[in-house]
C-alpha cells in the first residue's frame, strides 16, 4: 500500500512515487510545489505545481495517478473524485499533466521540454 516518505528536498511525500518525482524535480533544478491547492473555490489539492511551465502561462499541475492501470478493471470512489478534479483542471483552464507508474519519468521530461 501507500507509505509515506521524506523526499530531498526533506518535505513528507504520500507515496514512495511522490517522493521519487520529487526526488526527480529536485536533482534537475526544477523548481515545483507540492501539495498545492487548485485554485478557490477547490479546497483539493495537485501533487505538485511546477510554476514556470504549462502552455497557458499560468504553470503546469502535476497529478501521478499510480493506480490508473489497475482501476480501469472496476469503477470505484476514487475514479468518481479524480474525474472531478480533472474536469475542475479544465473548467478552470489549467494546463495540468498526469503521470503513471510506468512513463512518469518520459511524460514529465516530454512535458518540461515543450
Amino acid at each position: 500500500m501507500y507509505k509515506k516518505k521524506y523526499g530531498l528536498d526533506n518535505i513528507l511525500y504520500d507515496s514512495n512515487a511522490e517522493c521519487a518525482i520529487a526526488d526527480w524535480l529536485y536533482l534537475h533544478g526544477i523548481e515545483y510545489i507540492p501539495h498545492k491547492q487548485l485554485p478557490s473555490p477547490s479546497r483539493q489539492r495537485c501533487d505538485f505545481f511546477l510554476p514556470k511551465h504549462g502552455n497557458k502561462n499560468h504553470g503546469l499541475w502535476v497529478e501521478y495517478d499510480g493506480l490508473i492501470n489497475v482501476r480501469e478493471l472496476s469503477n470505484c470512489g476514487a475514479d468518481i473524485r479524480r474525474d472531478k478534479k480533472y474536469e475542475r483542471y479544465q473548467n478552470l483552464d489549467l494546463d495540468f499533466l498526469v503521470l503513471t507508474r510506468d512513463n512518469w519519468e518520459n511524460d514529465l521530461y516530454i512535458a518540461l521540454m515543450s
